[in-house]
C-alpha cells in the first residue's frame, strides 16, 4: 500500500464542485479546503506506487477547475 498526500491549486469558484467529484475517487481517503497558497489537499491510498500515476494523471488532473497538483510521498519505514 502507498499513501501520498496531493495538493491542489484551483480555478477560483471551482473549489466546492472539485471537492464532490473527488469525493467519488475510491482512493482518496481525505478531503480539506484549505486557505493560503494551496486550495484543497488530499491524502490518498494506493496500492502500488505505480498506480498513483493513474490517479493524478487520469483522475484528478482531469477534473475541470484543478490548475496545479503537488505530490507528496508518504515514507514508510520500520524502526
Amino acid at each position: 500500500m502507498a499513501e501520498a498526500y496531493v495538493l491542489l491549486k484551483v480555478t477560483p469558484g471551482y473549489e466546492r464542485n472539485i471537492v464532490k467529484e473527488l469525493t467519488d475517487i475510491p482512493e482518496i481517503e481525505d478531503i480539506d479546503e484549505l486557505y493560503g497558497e494551496w486550495d484543497i489537499i488530499t491524502k490518498a491510498s494506493v496500492v502500488r506506487i505505480e498506480d498513483l500515476d493513474a490517479l493524478l494523471s487520469e483522475k484528478m488532473r482531469k477534473i475541470e477547475g484543478v490548475t496545479l497538483t503537488s505530490t507528496m510521498i508518504v515514507a514508510k519505514y520500520k524502526y
